[in-house]
């Protein structure tokens, strides 16, 4: 993958390009293309021009020698025969025997992917096939390369406002049949130096779509209280992308709250938090077997809840986090009392529940998981009955923000929970919690819900998964923190530590 560091925070300088004649691909061809040399030493401006022209127009011969002039050889042999896999697939030349399109395609990228150096010749290669080219069934397909070019692989920084401007003049000729996908191009461009290009190569499916002429794929997102979100994402939609079309769909805008929801891809029990910089198509693969989930992770933004879908999606994480003991309720005097004013509220979230009391058996579907066991069907059953008797019934929205307002108000409330079965400190009892938010790491006990231990996440020097020790063991993190001075280590293990790792290090990218 070709990375260019000092271009990742200005994209807009490396993309802008003078105004002008200059940065065309005939002036870069006359500056760097191996036959250039011969061209200069030709009498007269326009001959050299014209010369210069030909270097960068379509040929109906392949080429014996790479198009820049490399010292390795294997380069150049690499390079020719590239360019005749290219003649190839655009139908400039008949394929081999048994060979698709498909496969000419990939054999160009995964060229690109191991030979970082042959990036610019393969951009030249193409660029030069399009161009002029009187065929428009082979030109088409040349701009469908170039789409997927420019999404994966960046040129080099000299290459790059030539490029540049190609894709510029290409994308602002009206008598151009290739505008739109021009456009693509360049913004594919501008995100590759953005987010750094997608890090896995297509898959032949999704290749085959492209060819076809569809460039986007359905998508359905979960989001929490069963609501099913349908979108259409295109070969080089980042996660960022997704979640800003989501949010202003639920009526949350601004951007400092849609930094604090995440997509998670889960595939059998594999759950990985992606990152708002993170290509969807790296996570989504052939077998379809991936889920694509909302979760909001960051609580700093206040809630509002003018939007029924904000509304139902922020009730159904809570009461799934609430009911699977993932928000911490400590075993109190007073903790009968607050299940049976949540189960009430969950009573009254269903509609046409207001004026019915709840069988014994909705109780305990309205009772955590992990405290059925402590608490008294009975006691519970009277203290709701109670409520039911004393408390003017709510309409199912206002029960949702009313569920939600009580829930937050819990200690323990935004904190990410994980059920953690070793750990390295003996003085702290197992099984214990963690519990990770955009400030800080607690180690939770077990029984008594006591903070036994707090990490700022600021002072996390690093943090790496740890294999399990033995067949059938549980993996685990080593956390690395504290200060220069005082550097402290430890390692829990846990079920959950991927996602527990990734979930962090999310946090910490939007928190920066």
């Amino acid at each position: 993958q070709s990375s260019v560091p000092s271009l990742i925070s200005e994209p807009d300088s490396i993309l802008s390009v003078p105004a002008g004649d200059h940065y065309t691909m005939m002036d870069f061809a006359t500056a760097y293309f191996r036959e250039a040399q011969s061209v200069q030493g030709l009498k007269g401006m326009s001959a050299e021009k014209k010369n210069a022209a030909n270097l960068v127009q379509h040929t109906k011969v392949p080429i014996q020698e790479s198009l820049l002039w490399y010292s390795d050889s294997e380069l150049n042999e690499l390079a020719t025969k590239n360019f005749k896999t290219l003649m190839r697939f655009m139908g400039d030349q008949s394929k081999l025997k048994n060979q698709n399109e498909v496969e000419c395609i990939y054999e160009i990228l995964q060229l690109c992917k191991e030979k970082e150096s042959l990036h610019d010749e393969v951009y030249c290669q193409v660029i030069k096939q399009v161009t002029q080219n009187p065929n428009q069934e082979s030109v088409l397909r040349g701009w469908l390369l170039l789409n997927l070019l420019t999404g994966y692989f960046l040129p080099s920084n000299i290459l790059m406002p030539y490029a540049t401007k190609f894709l510029q003049l290409a994308s602002s000729d009206p008598s151009s049949t290739h505008q739109d996908i021009a456009k693509i191009c360049q913004s594919n461009l501008r995100k590759n130096v953005m987010y750094g290009g997608r890090r896995h190569l297509p898959f032949p499916v999704e290749i085959e779509a492209l060819l076809k002429g569809r460039s986007a794929r359905q998508l359905v997102i979960l989001m929490p209280g069963g609501v099913e979100y349908l979108t259409r994402i295109k070969t080089f939609t980042v996660a960022k992308e997704l979640l800003q079309e989501i949010c202003e769909q639920m009526g949350a805008g601004e951007q400092e709250e849609i930094q604090e929801f995440v997509l998670f891809a889960i595939r059998n029990k594999m759950v990985r938090p992606i990152k708002s910089e993170e290509y969807l198509h790296d996570y989504l693969l052939e077998d379809k077997l991936v889920t694509v989930t909302l979760r909001r992770l960051i609580w700093r933004t206040p809630l509002h809840f003018e939007n029924k879908i904000y509304t139902d999606v922020h009730y159904g994480q809570m009461l799934w986090d609430y009911l699977n003991g993932r928000i911490l309720l400590s075993r109190s005097k007073d903790m009968e009392m607050q299940v049976g004013i949540l189960a009430t509220f969950q009573h009254w979230a269903k509609t046409k529940q207001q004026n019915s009391a709840p069988s014994r058996e909705e109780l305990k579907e309205y009772t955590p998981k992990t405290l059925q066991s402590y608490i008294s069907p009975q006691a519970l059953e009277n203290h709701v009955g109670m409520l039911l008797r004393t408390r003017q019934p709510l309409q199912p929205v206002d029960a949702k923000i009313q569920f939600m307002e009580h829930v937050m108000k819990f200690p323990f409330f935004g904190y990410i929970i994980y059920f953690v079965e070793r750990i390295s400190d003996d003085t702290i009892p197992v099984p214990c919690f963690f519990g990770v938010n955009n400030e800080e790491i607690i180690v939770v006990d077990g029984t008594t819900l006591a903070v036994s231990c707090i990490i700022p996440l600021k002072e996390l020097q690093k943090m790496q998964t740890l294999r399990p020790v033995s067949d059938g063991g549980l993996p685990g993190i080593e956390l690395n923190y504290g200060s220069a001075a005082n550097p402290k280590t430890m390692w829990l293990e846990l079920s959950q530590a991927k996602e527990m790792y990734h979930t962090i290090v999310v946090i910490l990218d939007k928190t920066e």
